[in-house]
């Protein structure tokens, strides 16, 4: 996969969305190549407390995180579970990420879930890109699409997600820094105010994952 860099700018009010800005900005300095449609889809959970002891020297056990994460731009066969501590670190390798056939594998692991493992696991969010937007400028690729929470009528526009990949050759360097330097160089030109830069950590396994605890860590969002 090539080296990508996600940004998240929120919504400053329910009726404003960032996007038509960004899309004007890239379409006014570049001149792109539009792409196809993309989308994704995560479903959240976070467990259940344990109840509190009356041992006040007892910490109380930190909470984990599961997320269901389809990313069928990068990976149209495949479903991801993530499964991470409360702290949001899902780019650390301790973050264990498997992988499930898209369609009724992942379908019955969500019922599963949901049904049966339902004290355990408390769903918290599900959050959704539909019809994102794509480009291919030079050696870089941007996806940009509005961020939904919720169903149907119902979706809140959290904000708009962006990814920023770099699909050229980097000669020298090491652990991707001089991609993400190139990244960011492109992403200033473009003079976007208030978003919020997830980038991967050098230290993650090159286990075939690292976008997807990118998106991850992006999508963790407090509800």
């Amino acid at each position: 996969m090539p080296t990508a860099v996600l940004y998240f700018l929120p919504t400053t009010s329910a009726d404003t969305s960032p996007l038509p800005d960004l899309i004007n900005r890239i379409t006014t300095h570049y001149d792109p190549f539009v792409l196809p449609r993309w989308s994704l889809r995560q479903r959240l959970f976070r467990s259940t407390p344990a109840p509190r002891t009356s041992d006040d020297n007892i910490p109380a056990t930190p909470a984990r995180h599961l997320q269901i994460l389809s990313l069928p731009d990068d990976h149209p066969n495949e479903c991801f579970i993530i499964v991470t501590p409360s702290s949001g670190a899902t780019t650390d390798p301790a973050a264990n990420v498997i992988s499930l056939p898209a369609g009724q594998s992942t379908d019955e692991f969500t019922q599963l879930l949901v049904s049966r493992l339902g004290p355990l696991w408390q769903q918290r969010q599900l959050l959704a890109v539909v019809d994102g937007l794509a480009y291919e400028i030079g050696d870089f690729k941007i996806k940009a699409g509005e961020l939904k929470q919720g169903v149907g009528g119902a979706q809140l526009v959290r904000g708009v997600v962006v990814e920023v990949a770099y699909l050229g050759e980097i000669g020298s360097g090491h652990d991707g820094e001089p991609t993400e330097e190139l990244i960011m160089a492109f992403w200033d030109e473009l003079n976007v105010k208030g978003a919020k830069e997830f980038r991967g950590d050098k230290r993650k396994e090159e286990d075939g994952f690292d976008n997807v605890r990118l998106w991850s860590m992006a999508l963790l969002l407090k509800g």
